[in-house]
């Protein structure tokens, strides 16, 4: 049985005490939760909505650990408790960012309880990057937090605390504003929302503890403050930048795939269209017998009216010569021609025998000059005779300009090759983008021919969709972060100054204070001469006016005591003493 080495604290402890205590009671709390709707399989528990990711088993654990180690870290005697507990959360959230990192699995995801329920990398019961990092950094604030020395390191502590608070609440900001970089790291695990709120609570449980320990006597604020106040700004700046930046990224990726999804299409649908209409031509002459040069040459007419990107519908007997043509003006020379001459026809000409079926001939030259395609129908009842094919030529050019118009794919450059060999551009000079993500790759399977395409956003739709919106705000972050830090540090220097010169006027207040005036009524003896100070001591009279004015003694003998004295030396008085003593110049 586990045995929890600490009581709770007792009614004497400070505010402050119990407010970590509280802060720590949340956290396990939030932990023991989920560790319930996981063992008694109750979704409600661990995901808000069945769209939104669940917090997992081992974030739980994460939880009770990192919240039973702030309230331990208010005791005294439990001073390894939160190292013990947070060395334990640090471990759990570090392995698995290891993971992240080695694309690999060490065991731990289920190591304490089993989940059927897949993440979005594919594995079941791992946290989240962003949960495994800020475990991480709460883990090691916990363990600075019970050291000896800790007060020479609270600045770190708080600097910890701040980038979890501020990871955390850029997660929620993300789900508020529809920003999946916040709540997402690239293509890892998204972070549980409630799983942000309690890491905000820890974030800013080791922010107040810090705080706490780290204020000197007669002041209000830390001094590293700044430090800590700027870092978490300059967090929540980078994760703004990248996630406004992914979500740019991902929109554009968005359209350009989507413009290769519907070329693909386009060209598919097409394509299997004027397969079936030739296929029908070819059914045709399967069940009404052979038909007259005339008869057919009219058949032949409406398929190329409702298909006028074909440029010629041909018979070819069955030892490969054409014979029939619509139209004719312009492919006179082509009557009787080797339709089988190239080896890519004469290959989709058998394959169309073969699997009786309409096949394409793949890209190649066209008589009446560029790049075309062709389409083989074989004409052949079941079990009769073979009588040939029906072709048609298509100019890729002229059909895809048609069916590519710039609505498809719009501001997308693309291109189309069959077995590596361009046979259509749109918009080619379009400069080729680095991003993998901006380019498009697809494969359109026809009958006999596969044809890969490729789309990329020209200059103008990368103007449109990405902007400069995430550098601002990266410069404006940064530029905050500086601001706040350079703005707190001068409040804390003002305000220490203003403490200094309140000192130091309440000293010359109290010196003044003590000055006494030579003014009014001053007790004086009239035999020796001794002045009574305010403690009833008396004083001689320059001792007084010594310790109470600024005035400077010198001693001498007044013209009376100076004659005293020479008289009773037996010697005559000066001359000048006799005029002073004449002219009265005392009292």
């Amino acid at each position: 049985m586990f045995v929890v080495p600490f009581s709770l604290p007792p009614r004497s402890l400070p505010r402050e005490s119990w407010i970590l205590v509280s802060i720590g009671g949340v956290s396990l709390l939030l932990g023991v939760i989920v560790m319930a709707g996981w063992a008694l399989h109750m979704p409600a528990l661990v995901k808000l909505r069945p769209d939104l990711p669940a917090v997992q088993f081992n974030t739980a654990i994460c939880f009770i650990l990192a919240g039973l180690a702030l309230g331990a870290s208010t005791l005294k005697r439990s001073r390894f408790v939160p190292q013990i507990l947070g060395a334990l959360a640090a471990s759990v959230g570090g392995l698995t960012v290891l993971e992240y990192v080695t694309q690999s699995s060490l065991g731990i995801d289920q190591l304490f309880f089993h989940s059927d329920l897949a993440t979005q990398v594919g594995y079941a019961g791992r946290m989240s990057a962003i949960s495994a990092v800020c475990f991480l950094l709460i883990g090691l604030g916990l363990i600075q937090l019970g050291l000896r020395r800790a007060q020479r390191y609270l600045w770190l502590l708080a600097t910890l605390a701040s980038v979890v608070v501020s990871a955390a609440l850029l997660a929620l900001l993300g789900y508020a504003l529809g920003l999946p970089g916040a709540y997402q790291w690239g293509q890892l695990s998204r972070i549980a929302p409630h799983t942000a709120v309690g890491l905000m609570i820890l974030g800013g449980g080791l922010g107040y503890a810090a705080w706490q320990k780290g204020v000197q006597q007669g002041e209000s604020t830390p001094r590293w403050l700044p430090l800590p106040l700027g870092l978490g700004v300059l967090t929540g700046a980078l994760v703004l930048y990248f996630a406004l930046d992914a979500k740019q990224n991902d929109e554009l990726t968005l359209l350009v795939r989507s413009g290769a999804t519907n070329v693909q299409r386009q060209v598919k649908l097409r394509v299997e269209s004027r397969a079936r209409g030739l296929t029908r031509m070819a059914r045709r002459w399967e069940f009404a017998g052979v038909p007259n040069q005339a008869a057919w040459e009219f058949d032949a007419g409406l398929y190329t009216q409702d298909f006028p990107d074909i440029q010629a519908v041909e018979w070819i007997d069955p030892q490969g010569h054409i014979r029939w043509i619509v139209p004719m003006a312009g492919n006179e020379p082509k009557i009787n021609l080797d339709a089988a001459r190239e080896a890519r026809r004469a290959a989709a000409m058998e394959g169309s025998r073969k699997e009786h079926r309409a096949v394409l001939s793949g890209a190649v030259a066209l008589f009446r000059g560029g790049t075309g395609v062709i389409m083989y129908t074989p004409v052949q009842k079941p079990g009769g005779e073979f009588e040939g094919w029906i072709a048609a030529v298509f100019e890729v050019q002229a059909f895809l300009d048609r069916y590519l118009p710039p609505d498809v794919a719009a501001d997308q450059a693309l291109r189309l090759s069959d077995q590596g060999k361009t046979f259509y551009t749109r918009a080619a000079t379009a400069p080729f983008p680095a991003q993998p993500g901006w380019v498009a790759r697809e494969t359109i399977d026809l009958p006999g021919a596969t044809w890969d395409v490729v789309v990329w956003p020209t200059p103008s739709l990368a103007g449109k969709v990405i902007s400069a919106l995430p550098i601002i705000v990266l410069v404006v972050g940064v530029l905050d972060a500086l601001l706040l830090a350079g703005i707190c540090h001068l409040a804390q220097r003002h305000s220490r100054a203003s403490r200094a010169h309140a000192a130091t006027a309440a000293k010359l207040q109290e010196a003044l204070d003590e000055v006494k005036t030579l003014e009014g009524l001053l007790p004086i003896c009239s035999c020796c001469k001794r002045v009574r100070d305010d403690t009833g001591y008396w004083n001689q009279i320059d001792t007084y006016l010594h310790r109470n004015t600024d005035a400077k003694l010198s001693h001498g003998y007044c013209p009376e005591c100076a004659a005293k004295a020479f008289t009773e030396f037996g010697l005559a008085i000066p001359e000048r003493i006799q005029a002073e003593l004449a002219a009265h110049n005392y009292e």
